[in-house]
């Protein structure tokens, strides 16, 4: 990534006229200065020494800001951060020193009809006075410019981030909607025949399942009742299809109602537990949702299964990664031989 500074010419024009503004009250203070080491004063030679000192100044830190500028252009932070600081300083120091003595043999005899003498004291002692100031800008510029680009970097690094998040929570939600319809279908098929009252029901517990995850799928967080709802409709489908081996239990304090929830975090989070786990007649899956104090856990019992095709924790992940953008509580999870269980807060 480039310097910020190419995108900062708006700031610099606007500057223009408060930089010159400063550098008019500078020259009318060392003109102040050299007329009292003269000890004398009349308006001519203090036009003289305005003149002289606004012209040295204006070039000195006009040349210095157009060099800061195309350095910034140039090198980059990311990659050329030492070379950049080290050729600030440089040129900091270089042409307050070159410029005073082009002024002083060209501009200065013009300006005041007398020689300047390079060596004098006065004269070096501007010298000196110009290489600090010209230091200090240099200083607060690189400063301005390295925290436009920290801050920039770290916003676009973070956008990228939740692009990329947003995009696999996306994936996530469309990969809901083919393997569930899937099993769903199959399950329905069976239902038909069979009891033609429960494959209805079953038909409009599915249709509200998938305009849940229509209507919310652009939807950051949604409020928890509005989710348990949905939740309901979803463990009612996957009981049709495991019957009694799977059982769940809602406990949801009244306190937690009105709290919200990043959209589909329980429907994930009962979705990997049906999916990494044995559910049989010998082995039934327990399925316990809770909500205490601003904290929502789902807990199953432990008996994974030897091989999952889809274990790659993509959907845990990513819940953790998205509440890192929404709050600073931390998502808890807890795994010991006989349970697991995963404790996410209310926003």
């Amino acid at each position: 990534m480039r310097s910020i500074s190419k995108n900062t010419k708006p700031f610099y024009k606007k500057d223009f006229m408060i930089r010159h503004v400063i550098i008019v009250i500078m020259a009318i203070f060392f003109a102040e200065i050299s007329l009292i080491s003269l000890n004398s004063y009349s308006p001519m030679v203090f036009f003289k020494a305005f003149t002289s000192n606004f012209i040295l100044i204006a070039t000195i830190w006009n040349s210095n800001v157009w060099v800061m500028n195309y350095i910034s252009l140039k090198y980059s932070w990311e990659k050329d951060l030492k070379l950049k600081i080290s050729l600030f300083s440089l040129f900091a120091i270089l042409l307050p020193i070159i410029i005073h003595v082009v002024f002083n043999l060209f501009v200065f005899p013009f300006i005041n009809g007398r020689e300047c003498v390079l060596t004098s004291r006065e004269n070096i002692s501007y010298l000196i006075v110009s290489v600090a100031i010209t230091l200090l800008i240099n200083a607060i510029m690189i400063a301005v410019d390295f925290f436009r680009f920290w801050k920039i970097s770290l916003t676009e690094k973070e956008e990228l981030k939740r692009t990329s998040l947003s995009a696999e929570f996306e994936a996530l939600k469309n990969q809901v909607s083919p393997h569930f319809l899937f099993n769903s279908l199959n399950t329905l098929s069976s239902l038909i025949d069979e009891n033609p009252k429960q494959a209805n029901e079953f038909v409009q517990k599915l249709a509200s399942v998938y305009r849940y995850v229509l209507t919310h799928r652009d939807k950051e967080t949604v409020l928890l009742h509005e989710e348990i709802d949905f939740i309901k409709a979803y463990i009612f489908l996957n009981k049709i299809r495991f019957g009694i081996n799977l059982n769940t239990s809602i406990d949801i304090d009244a306190t937690c109602i009105g709290k919200n929830i990043p959209t589909l975090t329980i429907q994930m989070l009962i979705e990997n537990a049906i999916k990494h786990n044995v559910i049989s007649a010998q082995k039934p899956l327990y399925i316990a949702i809770s909500c205490l104090n601003d904290y929502l856990t789902v807990e199953n019992n432990l008996q994974a299964k030897l091989t999952t095709n889809e274990s790659n924790g993509i959907g845990l992940s990513n819940i953790v990664e998205r509440y890192k953008y929404l709050t600073d509580k931390e998502v808890l999870i807890n795994r010991s031989e006989t349970k697991f269980s995963v404790t996410v807060p209310l926003i």
